[in-house]
């Protein structure tokens, strides 16, 4: 069978392996024939309403069976699928909505109250019955829809803007196809791995645990939210469900390898461990070799603008010093550049931004075209497109590559790419704010912390407790800030910005009230 579409990788795993299970999550299990069968299903009433080719439709779900034949079920009209954290506060999913021009949501629930102007799909397959608009309508009696070309934007993975708003990642189906292709290949995976599912579906290392799984018909284990915060329970989860494969960001591999009790388990069957999305730092991972010495370990690098495009196999060499872990070299196909801030390249060994083209590579930011044409730039070679990371790199003698730092204020924490002026508009937002600066801490567990440095207005008086409770509906738990430190003014530079290298080099002063727990 040619396998040339997301839709495709799933016809053809159900060919090969169709009575192998495709999903187990708790109690549930799902076969590759059924869910096929269920997702073209549930892509004859997402057609119904209007879904296809150029569409985007809103896919706000927990980990569950549902959620992969949701997400497989939009993929086969040909519409782009929108992953919104049912965490999320209601103003950013609406932010999200109204930016993707969403007409249908799909979802384990209906949108909250504040989230309106779309169609509602509730997918159940348990009960087993879907619902739309209020009607409902036996699976059973369902036919499946003749698969729809995929041509374009597979899916739009919203991340963090600097201008307070979340922007549209446009991920391409070839770049899925790709990415997932070279993914099974370096890993030798096959239709016995057991995948584990940790990441959340709005975050690009879900792509992997779920497109690479079905390229070879493997099973996909979804991680229960329920045990995400606790790393002993995560670590029982990879030894109980016998997983092969885990990807996930450093910090959760750090928590169970401190928390986890490692050598309680039985983990015989774990043959790969790789993490992407922030520093390994050198010591945890020389202590996950000790725990995990039949598991290979990997760093994959890449902006969710690429996905992975750069990839470091771990060796006896890098565990036997304590200096930073390399991001490796290209993965297939994918072209590099490293230059300097007038877009030359730097001399071989300097440091500098990390441009990359390849298959991987994003169109662009969702409706934002000078966002798209500042971040993608015409190759240095002439060819396509290439984009710009912002990341900062410098290649070793061995031509392997070494992240630096960035160019720009993001932050990298828990996993995620954080925009301080998101939080920083979100803080601006209350009456008696004055100033906001947010400025990351070093952290060895997550890579930085966030630190809010807060001037109040006169005569209003400002607390933590009061900015946690304005900011939740506004910001992602995951962006509140840890520290908050209250200051009667922020320091400013001779041309009268605040002065953020200041901020920085300033941690000796205790802030106003204690560090908050981490979200």
């Amino acid at each position: 069978m040619n396998v040339d579409s997301l839709h495709s990788l799933l016809e053809n795993a159900a060919n090969k392996h169709g009575h192998r299970i495709a999903v187990e999550f708790s109690e549930s299990q799902i076969t590759y024939s059924e869910l096929l069968v269920r997702s073209s299903r549930c892509a004859t009433v997402l057609q119904e309403v209007g879904a296809g080719p150029g569409k985007r439709v809103a896919f706000c779900y927990r980990k569950s069976v549902d959620a992969i034949v949701t997400m497989f079920g939009i993929i086969r009209t040909g519409a782009a699928y929108v992953p919104i954290d049912p965490a999320w506060p209601a103003e950013r999913m609406q932010a999200v909505v109204d930016d993707a021009g969403i007409s249908i949501w799909t979802g384990s629930a209906n949108p909250p109250a504040g989230v309106t102007g779309i169609t509602t799909i509730l997918v159940d397959f348990e009960n087993p019955e879907l619902q739309a608009g209020g009607d409902r309508n036996r699976i059973g009696s369902m036919s499946g829809p003749a698969p729809s070309p995929e041509r374009g934007v597979a899916n739009i993975l919203y991340t963090s803007g600097s201008t307070g708003r979340p922007k549209g990642v446009e991920i391409t189906t070839k770049s899925l196809m790709h990415f997932s292709k070279w993914a099974a290949g370096f890993l030798e995976l096959t239709a016995e791995d057991r995948i584990a599912n940790h990441a959340p579906y709005n975050f690009d290392l879900s792509t992997f645990d779920i497109f690479a799984a079905v390229r070879v018909g493997a099973t996909m284990c979804p991680v229960p939210e329920s045990i995400k915060m606790f790393p002993y329970q995560m670590a029982k989860f990879i030894a109980d469900r016998r997983i092969t494969t885990w990807y996930s960001v450093p910090s959760a591999l750090i928590m169970m390898q401190l928390r986890g009790k490692l050598p309680e388990h039985d983990y015989s069957r774990l043959r790969h461990v790789i993490f992407a999305g922030e520093v390994m730092p050198k010591s945890a991972l020389q202590s996950l070799a000790r725990e995990l010495p039949q598991a290979s370990l990997a760093n994959l690098y890449g902006p969710t603008e690429t996905n992975v495009c750069t990839c470091h196999a771990c060796t006896a060499a890098d565990l036997a010093d304590d200096g930073p872990l390399p991001i490796g070299r290209p993965i297939d196909d994918t072209l590099i550049w490293i230059v300097d801030a007038n877009g030359r390249p730097v001399a071989r060994g300097e440091a500098g931004e990390l441009w990359v083209a390849g298959p991987t590579v994003t169109t662009g930011y969702f409706g934002d075209a000078d966002l798209t044409s500042s971040r993608c730039v015409p190759a240095p070679n002439g060819v396509g497109h290439c984009y710009r990371t912002g990341d900062r790199v410098r290649l070793r003698p061995d031509g392997v590559l070494m992240f630096e730092g960035r160019i720009d204020r993001m932050i990298k924490c828990r996993g995620h790419r954080i925009e301080p002026g998101e939080i920083e508009a979100a803080l601006h937002r209350h009456p008696a704010v004055k100033q906001a600066a947010v400025i990351p801490l070093a952290d060895p567990v997550f890579g930085s912390r966030l630190k809010a440095c807060i001037a109040a207005r006169e005569g209003m008086p400002l607390g933590e407790p009061e900015l946690i409770a304005f900011c939740k509906p506004l910001i992602p738990a995951y962006m509140m800030p840890d520290i908050w430190h209250f200051m009667d003014a922020l320091p400013q530079t001779d041309r009268g910005k605040i002065d953020l290298q200041s901020l920085v080099r300033d941690n000796s002063r205790p802030s106003a009230s204690p560090p908050g727990p981490t979200p």
